[in-house]
């Protein structure tokens, strides 16, 4: 499953680039089309945001919206604030993403009701926009039926914040297993089991986020995850920042059971990348 892959190389600050329209595939069948902003300056980002007709056109309504926070932010405030931690963080030899995250769940948590381009269908239950891209962060908007599922995958050279605007969501999270004392694998440098190779990976840790909520991973820790719409659907804003521009996501082949229920581990493969559509 390809989620993102952008291998332009990194613009200076003063320069931006609006792409074409684009699909990638997020889910086995499930092809997201996606506008792209790209650059440093927040200019464009803004004018595009508050024209009539440009770039983010409306959202309907939704049943028992959630109040606006009277703290609430713009999108372009929240990409101005959160920005250049992030390029901080991503040019640190030691970067702290755990104190990076809580304050990117925390700002995503007051962002206003999001524009969105379009709501696109993928398939029964699931739909997604993708709402901006200034580099390095991404922001999606999710909207998912009662008891709809994104299957498990993993977010390659991401971190990301998923906070829920409306409903509830379970969320399964995982971990590559090293081992009784192993370090063979360092996801973070994309050191990670080949795409043929059988491997195992850990349950540590499900969430129940309601409204308001939200939940943070890193590329070491909860990487690997589950998505579950509650019983009365949900709508989520996802943030990424990415670390690569070749950040990718993959699916992941598994039955749903335990090999060893004591540890909670689980044998599974990688689904590889499908790029017909490119």
């Amino acid at each position: 499953m390809q989620f993102l892959k952008n291998n332009r190389p990194p613009l200076a600050d003063e320069e931006y680039f609006v792409s074409e329209r684009s699909e990638c595939e997020i889910a086995p069948g499930v092809v997201l089309e996606r506008r792209v902003i790209l650059g440093g300056g927040l200019g464009l980002l803004a004018m595009l945001l508050t024209q009539p007709e440009g770039l983010l056109g409306q959202e309907r309504n939704l049943k028992d919206a959630a109040p606006v926070d009277s703290e609430g932010m713009e999108l372009e405030d929240l990409i101005s604030k959160l920005r250049p931690q992030a390029r901080k963080m991503i040019a640190s030899e030691t970067p702290d993403e755990e104190n990076y995250i809580v304050r990117a769940m925390e700002e995503l948590k007051k962002v206003n009701k999001l524009e969105a381009i379009n709501f696109h269908s993928h398939k029964k239950g699931l739909e997604m926009d993708f709402t901006a891209y200034v580099h390095p962060l991404l922001l999606y908007q999710i909207r998912m039926s009662p008891n709809t599922k994104i299957d498990l995958h993993d977010h390659r050279y991401h971190n990301g914040a998923l906070s829920v605007r409306e409903g509830n969501v379970r969320v399964r999270s995982f971990d590559i297993f090293q081992g009784e004392g192993s370090k063979k694998w360092d996801v973070a440098a994309g050191k990670v089991p080949a795409m043929e190779e059988e491997f195992l990976i850990q349950e540590k840790g499900e969430s129940v986020l309601k409204q308001g909520q939200a939940i943070g991973l890193t590329r070491t820790r909860d990487n690997i995850h589950q998505i579950e719409a509650g019983p009365d659907g949900c709508l989520m804003y996802d943030l990424f920042t990415n670390f690569k521009f070749n950040a990718q996501s993959f699916a992941i082949k598994w039955d749903g059971k335990y090999f060893d229920n004591s540890k909670k581990l689980c044998k599974v493969l990688w689904i590889p990348p499908d790029h017909t559509h490119e």
